[in-house]
């Protein structure tokens, strides 16, 4: 059996899509589904079975899922322990993603890393805030990028910078906008994003006095899909306004501000791990390279629970 078989169990048993594993793992879809065979044809047993959503457990399935994720844990405790008693840091460290990686500067981190401890695998593994944090908190992720509040009690984290959020609109609907009050807005039709995405929580807060939120015309979380359909005047979004702008130069949007008549949400970007994992050298190695990459002067740490 192979530790990529299980890595890949893994990823499709979360993600419960051969396309969203093949995504988040970095290969293609036929891969996912040989290892998936692969590993079904060794233990003897149907893992997944597939159906209009996807792919779901079966029973077998599911009772081995635990003992998967006991299984790379094993290893990854070998591995630092491994690496602890050399003096080159080897081993690997997996980095969750909560936007695209151009924002993130993940090239740049990628390279700081090489550079420094060549022996380090990286992996980035894309997902969003609501996702990563319970990975952290089961050890499927090292540490990981979030907006929002972080629990300082159970997470250290350091600011990274300030997103300024906005509301993307279509540039036909700019006469329309003439009253931007949040009760003018939530009159409109909006896109919504999941609920684990920072901009639904924003877009909550931005009408939390309101009976419920504004009528529904698109769902989708990817940033592209997003200004593709406001540019398609399907609706409004909420995203960071640097996104706007930039695409406003090639697509027909334009950027509103947070309304004056509502709590002005400010959302911090943040690198985050578990605080009891602090002194690890992979978390230490990444945490520095974080620190050169995006100029701190890492000093700062997790912000409280409230901190908005």
């Amino acid at each position: 059996m192979e530790l990529y078989h299980l890595r890949t169990f893994l990823a499709v048993a979360e993600a419960g899509h051969l396309t969203r594993a093949a995504e988040a793992l970095c290969i293609s879809q036929p891969a996912v589904s040989a290892h998936v065979k692969a590993l079904e044809a060794e233990l003897g047993l149907d893992l997944f079975e597939r159906t209009p959503r996807g792919m779901a457990l079966t029973p077998a399935g599911a009772a081995l899922l635990d003992e998967a994720r006991q299984v790379f844990g094993a290893v990854d405790a070998f591995r630092r322990k491994a690496g602890g008693l050399r003096d080159e840091l080897i081993g690997a460290v997996r980095i969750g993603l909560n936007t695209d990686a151009a924002f993130l500067r993940v090239a740049a981190l990628q390279q700081c890393l090489r550079a420094r401890h060549p022996r380090l695998e990286v992996e980035f593994l894309s997902g969003t805030t609501g996702a990563n944090l319970p990975k952290l908190r089961q050890g499927r992720l090292d540490a990981c990028f979030m907006s929002g509040p972080v629990d300082a009690a159970e997470f250290d984290s350091r600011l990274l910078c300030e997103e300024e959020m906005a509301i993307a609109a279509p540039l036909a609907w700019r006469e329309r906008l003439g009253d931007t009050s949040v009760a003018a807005l939530a009159q409109l039709p909006w896109i919504h994003n999941s609920p684990d995405r920072i901009q639904h929580q924003v877009m909550a807060q931005l009408f939390e006095a309101l009976p419920a939120l504004p009528r529904r015309a698109a769902m989708a979380n990817q940033k592209d899909a997003v200004l593709a359909l406001v540019a398609a005047e399907t609706g409004l979004a909420v995203t960071r306004r640097k996104d706007i702008e930039e695409a406003a130069q090639r697509r027909p949007l334009f950027a509103i501000p947070l309304p004056l008549d509502a709590p002005a949400p400010t959302v911090s970007l943040r690198f985050a791990w578990l605080a009891r994992r602090g002194e690890e050298a992979p978390v230490r190695a990444v945490v520095a390279a974080i620190e050169e990459v995006w100029a701190l002067d890492g000093h700062e740490s997790g912000a409280t629970a409230d901190e908005r």
